[in-house]
């Protein structure tokens, strides 16, 4: 674990694929993630209409006619709350011991996802499509499903790479990660839980809350609180 660990606030091995750097190191990516949550998020609020000119046609395409609905029903239980809270509940308690700061900072992300869903929802609160096949509450903007997919997949690649110390896991866990993040957005639209532009939004609300636990997490506010303990010796 204390070796595992170490990887993490070392930082990126040589070998990450580019869009791993540009995704893990890129300010800028941050940032544009958090621009088009907001453009989005206020487009929603100001031209609902508008919105739903590009929304209805894409959400119908998706629903399609009705059919088997079960795939769909199953994949969209991979971001549950409950998912979300267990994971991130058993990530503190397994690394507490070895890195204080690491649990802390996986702790808040579970808890910062948890309310930015419940808050945008409450301070949005768009209508929900019609007919859907699972239940909701609050408004349909964002999609808390499709925020906790990718928050917790995210996750993935870093901890593929730790477990194996094999650079290529990087690569295969963001395309692991970006398979069930699509599937669970997909579902979203499908049940009718949500419009495209609400999972569309929430990828990127994920994306953001995720990137910054994980650049807390390869810094040097992370490994020199954890160094210190004396567990991170390689």
């Amino acid at each position: 674990m204390a070796t595992m660990l170490g990887r993490i606030h070392d930082g990126l091995p040589v070998g990450a694929p580019w869009f791993v750097r540009i995704v893990l190191r890129s300010r800028w990516f941050l940032v544009a993630t958090i621009a088009l949550t907001l453009l989005v998020g206020i487009t929603a609020v100001v031209s609902p209409d508008w919105l739903l000119n590009l929304d209805e046609p894409m959400s119908d395409w998706v629903r399609g006619s009705d059919g088997d609905y079960s795939v769909a029903k199953a994949v969209t239980q991979l971001g549950s709350p409950n998912l979300a809270i267990a994971a991130g509940a058993l990530a503190v308690v397994v690394i507490w011991q070895r890195c204080r700061a690491s649990a802390l900072t996986l702790g808040a992300l579970i808890v910062a996802t948890l309310m930015t869903d419940f808050i945008l929802k409450i301070l949005i609160d768009r209508p929900r499509p019609g007919g859907q096949l699972v239940s909701t509450q609050f408004g349909s903007f964002p999609s808390g499903h499709t925020i906790y997919a990718v928050v917790i997949f995210g996750m993935l690649p870093l901890l593929l790479w730790v477990l194996s110390n094999r650079p290529l896991m990087l690569r295969g866990g963001f395309v692991l990660s970006a398979i069930v993040v699509a599937l669970v957005a997909w579902s979203r639209v499908r049940l009718g839980a949500h419009w495209p532009s609400d999972v569309l939004a929430s990828v990127f609300i994920g994306a953001s809350l995720l990137i910054s636990a994980e650049q807390l997490l390869i810094s040097n506010w992370a490994a020199n609180r954890c160094g210190a303990t004396g567990h991170h010796s390689t």
